[in-house]
């Protein structure tokens, strides 16, 4: 069901498990604009592809279904190309690329976003900087540097920025280059933690660092189903996990 930042909490909070509910891309913003995020422009949100107003968007936007992981169906449109999988963007081509869910195959609901650029106002790929947040701690920040779809390295660091040499988890390949870190790291890590601590579990909440401060993108809970943690990942996690929230399951 999707819901809406004004909702009551009793309709947020439906059930034991309702956090799920916010990885649904629309859910996820309307809870963190609730709680003080700033988001994305939103330009236009619908399932029939062939209404959406291509002809007026700005010459920069980002299409992506409000269900998925790792880029699917996800457009990162500058001018005439696409970023992420190095198409051309032209109006038939955008008309066609309909997104769809990933296992019943149908048209799936999708939103046209503004395009966030790098702190210093470039329209390229962000760094993404993803949140590992235990209720109301951060333990973790996870920069991924993106240059395709098919290609991202990732590294962690501490929420004050000191770098963590395990790798944390093997699925991408390790970005050997240290970054400095966003201008609004401290905006970030307090914002993940205040939405970290009205969830009360664990969650990745991944953010953007633009020229305009900390914008937040999406939710995860359970990143890659935990298949790819290494073990120290696993027994920092585990600990934080038994620590915070020692009555779960």
């Amino acid at each position: 069901m999707l819901r809406d930042r004004n909702d009551p909490d009793q309709v947020w909070r439906c059930c034991a498990y309702w956090p799920r509910s916010l990885i649904n891309k629309w859910n996820a913003r309307e809870f963190a604009a609730r709680h003080g995020a700033d988001l994305p422009a939103l330009f236009w949100r619908g399932t029939a592809r062939e209404e959406a107003p291509f002809e007026s968007l700005p010459d920069a936007f980002v299409i992506r279904p409000v269900s998925g992981t790792m880029c699917r169906g996800v457009e990162a449109v500058v001018g005439d190309r696409e970023l992420l999988h190095g198409h051309p963007a032209s109006l038939p081509e955008l008309r066609s690329g309909l997104p769809r869910t990933r296992f019943l195959r149908r048209a799936a609901p999708f939103l046209i976003e503004e395009f966030i650029t790098t702190e210093d106002g470039r329209f390229e790929l962000p760094v993404g900087y993803k949140c590992h947040t235990f209720g109301d701690e951060v333990v973790l920040v996870e920069t991924v540097r993106t240059r395709s779809a098919d290609d991202a390295e990732h590294r962690y660091y501490t929420p004050d920025w000191a770098p963590i040499e395990d790798p944390i988890n093997t699925y991408l390949p390790p970005d050997e280059q240290l970054s400095e870190p966003p201008r609004c790291l401290e905006r970030m890590v307090e914002q993940a933690a205040t939405l970290g601590a009205e969830l009360g579990t664990y969650m990745r909440v991944d953010f953007f660092a633009s020229e305009r401060g900390c914008i937040f993108n999406e939710f995860s809970s359970l990143p890659l189903g935990g298949n790819y943690n290494t073990p120290y990942c696993e027994e920092l996690f585990g600990s934080r996990w038994a620590e915070k929230f020692p009555d779960a399951t």
